[in-house]
């Protein structure tokens, strides 16, 4: 069998119910009972009745992040991390592909078989239970989007984006190894930041509340625009999105943040941490995606 991962993570003290030292176990299933193994659709089957697929994306997030922003994390390592980047696209694909077969097979259960799987394309309030992002809400309301983003309770500053971009630059074995991409990724900054102003003005031209839009319009300067882009901003926006389509800019973003989770050398105290890139990548995703909405017709 080919191994899957360049270098193995599996060094550290790891004692799961199902991780056994013997060394005629180490490819053999040890969870499963007899009536499982002899019907392995069934543990797909019971699995998406308790979990649907989107829910199980964010558990896998979730891990995923702890992982590689712990200060205490088995992955400390850049290539470690790259290994649980790697892990973690395989297990979504492979729950993925459980579903799928797991909804053109009929299960082999009796009466069980009658239960239905969760359905993604359904609201199901009892299972779930967790608020929705604010991404969720870019498409039915990108205003409010911004507002959330540019909220003073928020603390974006734009400032932390340069040194976002000096730890993405840093970085070494990343996608920005190349002359060529590290030049594009500092040209997308310098015009992803004059983006970001120009939804920041749209932001403060719909507040309606004076005291709230004073709050805000004093959390961030200017300094991109010019007086006739200030007058019209959605100009900025069409501007940005000729030069950098949808796609290119959510990879982009993706490539940018994933170099920096490989940073292995010293955070810059006051300027920008792990956890505020995390922060950062969010909020940016949102107001380009929002940005993309402001457009349409």
């Amino acid at each position: 069998m080919e191994e899957p991962l360049t270098k193995s993570a599996s060094n550290f003290g790891f004692s799961g119910k199902s991780y056994n030292k013997h060394p005629l176990w180490y490819n053999e299933p040890l969870r499963l009972t007899e009536e499982q193994k002899n019907d392995p659709s069934q543990v797909f089957y019971e699995f998406f009745q308790c979990y649907h697929l989107n829910e199980t994306r964010k558990l896998l997030w979730d891990w995923l992040t702890e992982v590689v922003s712990s200060s205490r994390s088995v992955s400390e390592d850049p290539h470690d991390r790259n290994n649980q980047i790697y892990f973690y696209e395989k297990v979504e694909e492979l729950i993925e592909a459980a579903l799928l077969v797991t909804k053109s097979a009929k299960p082999k259960r009796g009466e069980d078989s009658t239960l239905p799987l969760i359905d993604d394309n359904k609201e199901n309030e009892e299972i779930l239970c967790k608020p929705k992002r604010l991404i969720e809400y870019v498409e039915s309301d990108p205003l409010y989007v911004l507002k959330q983003v540019f909220s003073p309770d928020k603390a974006f500053i734009v400032e932390e984006i340069k040194g976002w971009l000096l730890i993405g630059l840093s970085v070494d074995s990343t996608v920005y190894d190349e002359a060529e991409q590290r030049s594009n990724l500092i040209v997308f900054h310098d015009h992803l930041i004059a983006l970001i102003e120009a939804l920041f003005v749209i932001t403060l031209q719909n507040i309606d509340n004076a005291e709230i839009k004073d709050q805000i319009s004093g959390l961030h300067a200017l300094t991109e625009l010019t007086q006739s882009q200030i007058a019209d901003p959605k100009k900025v926006i069409a501007a940005f999105f000729e030069k950098f389509p949808i796609k290119y800019a959510i990879r982009e973003l993706d490539d940018w943040y994933e170099a920096s989770i490989s940073y292995s050398g010293e955070w810059w105290a006051n300027v920008i941490c792990l956890q505020q890139v995390w922060d950062i990548y969010r909020n940016v995703q949102c107001l380009i995606k929002s940005a993309q909405q402001l457009l349409k017709p």
